[in-house]
């Protein structure tokens, strides 16, 4: 039989690294990059792994509820905190899912106090959602948003409606969920959750084509995110400015486009696909502009920054700089890239277009 005070030491250990992680996480300064992400999701991941060992240790009933816990917490902090609410079901997050779920069932048949209703109600929707089970994970969050439980920090009643917003903006009801992110501004307890919350609604609108509504609430999101602050999240400002940039864009209010992409640039790594894509939206606004110098210089830029297996973005932006070459009588340079248009094998709409362009210079 292990020590009890053994694993009660490495239990504890394990807790006191969680909430380290967590903490570093919600205080992270500005824009985290995808190798220090990945580095949290890692040790996220290895915490799992530990507190899953020790629960099939264990035969303290106390210690099994604490690690319990913290398999919850941490399956949470994963969604909130680095996933964006977005899960993948995966057969992993399945198996954990069932797990919480049965701990919280023996909880509840116990009459345990160790969670509260409304705690144990978000607990299994959050599994639900980990397990694929779209439907039961909606009702959960549902039932949260609906208790009359107090919840002090507003925390649970904020996520459950975001939650149930993104379902419903993947559903493409999208008048649901700008009522449901609305509703998670009354819980919001932090400007950055508060911004975060505003990007969110801001984003309906723009799927409802209510382009003022949608620029107006990016913009007080923008006011509000503050990167030196706990709980900045650079996912939803960096949509922000890129669909502000969008809206400018489309209306031909090209300086003000340029404004938002530059900052996008100025906010992300240099490898991530946002940098390239406000590369390429810089490029499309100097082109428009006549700028063709400026235009091809921005569209190879993000060619060489592009650090993803060959698609249909990295084969328009070679016709882009094939159009700019050519803009600038310069059929040789167009060729180059018309070229590997007609030899690539990605689906490419204007792929006949750019190989008349070809024969056109040949």
């Amino acid at each position: 039989m292990p020590d009890r005070n053994d694993v009660a030491a490495r239990i504890k250990d394990v807790v006191d690294r969680r909430v380290a992680l967590e903490t570093k996480l919600q205080n992270e300064v500005g824009e985290p990059s995808e190798a220090s992400a990945a580095s949290y999701d890692a040790q996220y991941g290895a915490l799992q792994k530990q507190l899953a060992a020790l629960f099939k240790e264990t035969v303290d009933d106390a210690q099994r509820i604490t690690v319990m816990l913290e398999l919850m917490r941490i399956l949470e902090n994963r969604l909130v905190y680095l996933h964006n609410f977005i899960v993948d079901p995966t057969t992993d997050h399945r198996m954990l899912a069932q797990l919480v779920t049965k701990f919280i069932d023996q909880l509840a048949a116990a009459e345990s106090s160790v969670l509260t209703k409304l705690e144990a109600t978000y607990y299994r929707a959050v599994a639900a959602l980990y397990a694929g089970e779209v439907a039961e994970a909606r009702d959960g969050f549902r039932d949260a948003c609906a208790s009359e439980e107090s919840d002090e920090a507003n925390d649970i009643k904020y996520k459950s409606y975001v939650i149930l917003g993104n379902l419903s903006h993947d559903e493409r009801d999208y008048a649901r969920a700008k009522e449901l992110h609305d509703s998670s501004l009354r819980y919001s307890q932090h400007p950055n959750v508060t911004a975060q919350a505003l990007a969110l609604k801001a984003l309906n609108s723009y799927a409802l084509h209510a382009y003022d509504e949608a620029l107006q609430l990016f913009g007080e999101a923008l006011e509000l995110f503050d990167a030196n602050a706990p709980f900045y999240n650079s996912y939803f400002y960096r949509n922000a400015l890129l669909f502000c940039g969008a809206i400018h864009f489309d209306r031909r209010e090209l300086d003000e486009s340029e404004r938002y992409y530059r900052q996008v640039l100025d906010s992300v790594e240099q490898n991530s696909y946002d940098f390239f894509d406000a590369l390429t939206h810089l490029g499309r606004i100097y082109y428009t502009q006549e700028r063709f110098d400026d235009a091809a210089a921005a569209f190879e830029r993000a060619v060489q920054s592009h650090r993803f297996s060959e698609n249909e973005y990295l084969v328009d932006t070679w016709f882009w700089i094939a159009r700019c070459h050519l803009k600038r009588n310069e059929p040789a340079e167009a060729r180059k890239y018309l070229e590997k248009i007609a030899a690539t094998d990605v689906k490419y709409e204007k792929k006949p277009q750019a190989i008349e362009m070809l024969q056109k210079i040949a």
